[in-house]
């Protein structure tokens, strides 16, 4: 069942009042094309201040109509929010590549987990080896196939590149044989003996920096990719020796004797995370959260480069046994000391996401007893702990999901992330052909996060004939709050006169190498979406 399929809409209402018009902005005779938009409140936890110039908290009156938008409390599905459909549920292209994008989609919808809504984002993980068994020869065809089929999907893509793999070698052979000989060690683990590299080693240090590079030259800022994940140390890309027997971090596994050694590994890994920073330039990019001396400078080191973060046991209150778990221990110590050590980091979700891993799965949750009720329900303050840290995609692994979160869960989901809506949209009821038409909107984001990928901001008038305005809006900026935008454009002289309806939508690119379609409209928390996803508004006559 895709929850996210039959969205309720409220019926439609559309209020309009009268307004304060000059006799200039009447005529529209302004000769400039302008965008400009401005915050109106705090975010609560630091706040941002308006890009640009603009109006005071309340917008302009440009024209005599002013219309209010009806406010829908559906749950809504877009991009870079949400859960994430992980690895497509195992049912295609994993490697190996075995089915056509088309495909692999249709292969995801017939396994749609039960209770399970929408997705937004998929997320995937390879091995070096796996990306890269020829060096040189980076396997774009397999990496574009997953990607081509989250959009069919209509999700976005993340991933991470992994050098551990669980009871065997995460990176490829020829990196490993001669002329390259990148060291490492072979260390007992659960699932066998696995390879660790040496993090410090020259060559791997100069190869994986390639490597980084040479995705990012493809992938950086494709409108189809939503983030990197900054994966590649530890078991599962994780940051940690979990896989491996003896329980010593990812600096004591090397045995350092003395300061200068340990900054030597501190050093290492601090390289790893700027091959991705520097590589990775438009599109995010996120950190495990880590604690710990060390572990805490590599996390401050990524966050403060302009990484966001995230978290791999989010839900976890108990789920190892004993007094210790992640919520109750880990993450309060973790994001105390990162604030204290770094004040910036408590605002860094402004710029770059939170990303959250459930712990276990939700069906392992149900099966442990914990419960979403408020207040003091597990899952309750699992969900409560998401929007306090302002998260975007929620990794719950794609499973089934238990009936009795259903509840609370799609309640999160209409917190977490962006959620916009258009509050009122000002603008004159006759314009003139070659002349300046003004629209003045005043926006609210009830998320808990901004949109970190672009989306363009559109306007069109529609009737005898349709043209469009796409506004200079940096919609990235728009925090949790409320936010007034105004925009100018000329109405092209040859447009015949008549009644226009004016409509609006947030539009995303098409995509090239590999090839993707813009993904449909972003959905508002409007009622009267067309089925192109625009927003009917308004009217106005064009003489």
């Amino acid at each position: 069942m895709r929850l996210g399929t039959a969205l309720s809409l409220a019926s439609s209402c559309i209020i309009i009042v009268a307004a304060a018009c000059s006799e200039d902005q009447a005529a529209g005779t302004s000769p400039t094309s302008t965008s400009t938009t401005t915050s109106s409140s705090s975010t609560g936890d630091g706040g941002h201040a308006g890009q640009g110039g603009g109006a005071e908290a309340g917008g302009p009156s440009l024209g005599d109509v002013t219309v209010q938008p009806v406010p829908i409390d559906s749950l809504l599905i877009n991009p870079g929010m949400g859960l994430a459909n992980f690895h497509f549920g195992w049912w295609c292209n994993l490697p190996p590549v075995t089915f056509t994008p088309a495909q692999c989609a249709e292969r995801v919808l017939d396994h749609w987990p039960t209770d399970h809504p929408d997705s937004g984002t998929a997320y995937f993980r390879w091995s070096w080896r796996q990306i890269e068994p020829t060096r040189n020869e980076i396997d774009f065809a397999m990496i574009d196939n997953a990607i081509q089929s989250a959009n069919l999907l209509g999700e976005t893509f993340s991933f991470r590149i992994m050098t551990v793999s669980d009871g065997a070698v995460g990176l490829p052979q020829w990196l490993l044989d001669p002329p390259y000989s990148a060291t490492g060690n072979w260390l007992a683990g659960d699932a066998g003996n696995t390879f660790w590299p040496d993090y410090r080693d020259a060559t791997f240090q100069s190869e994986h920096a390639r490597l980084i590079d040479a995705i990012a030259k493809r992938y950086d800022d494709h409108p189809a990719v939503d983030h990197v994940d900054i994966g590649s140390v530890g078991c599962w890309g994780e940051w940690n020796t979990a896989c491996l027997n003896g329980g010593k971090s990812i600096i004591e596994i090397y045995d350092p004797q003395d300061a200068a050694a340990r900054q030597a590994i501190v050093l290492a890994y601090k390289q790893l995370i700027d091959h991705h920073l520097n590589a990775f330039t438009q599109t995010p990019t996120v950190m495990l959260g880590l604690d710990g001396s060390d572990e805490l400078e590599l996390l401050l080191h990524a966050v403060q480069g302009g990484a966001g973060w995230r978290v791999d046991c989010w839900g976890d209150w108990g789920i190892w046994g004993g007094n210790w778990s992640h919520h109750d221990d880990l993450y309060p110590s973790m994001l105390t000391n990162a604030t204290s050590a770094w004040p910036g980091f408590a605002q860094a979700w402004q710029k770059a996401p939170v990303q959250l891993e459930v712990c276990g799965t939700m069906p392992g949750w149900q099966q442990l007893g914990w419960s979403a009720a408020a207040p003091d329900g597990e899952v309750h303050k699992t969900f409560q702990w998401a929007l306090e840290q302002h998260a975007s995609v929620l990794n719950a692994k794609f499973t089934t999901i238990p009936g009795a979160y259903l509840a609370a869960l799609q309640d999160l989901l209409k917190k977490n992330g962006y959620r916009f809506v258009v509050d009122s949209f000002n603008h004159n009821s006759v314009v003139s052909a070659g002349k300046t038409m003004s629209f003045s909107s005043t926006w609210s984001n009830l998320g808990v996060a901004p949109a970190y990928l672009r989306r363009t901001l559109s306007y069109r008038l529609r009737g005898e004939t349709t043209v469009s305005f796409d506004s200079a809006q940096d919609t990235r900026s728009w925090l949790p709050g409320n936010w007034t935008v105004s925009d100018s454009f000329t109405v092209p002289a040859e447009l015949p006169p008549g009644s226009y309806a004016i409509e609006l939508a947030m539009l995303d690119r098409a995509g090239q190498n590999p090839t993707t379609a813009p993904l449909p409209p972003l959905h508002l928390a409007i009622s009267e979406r067309r089925e192109d996803g625009w927003y009917p508004i308004s009217e106005l006559k064009v003489e």
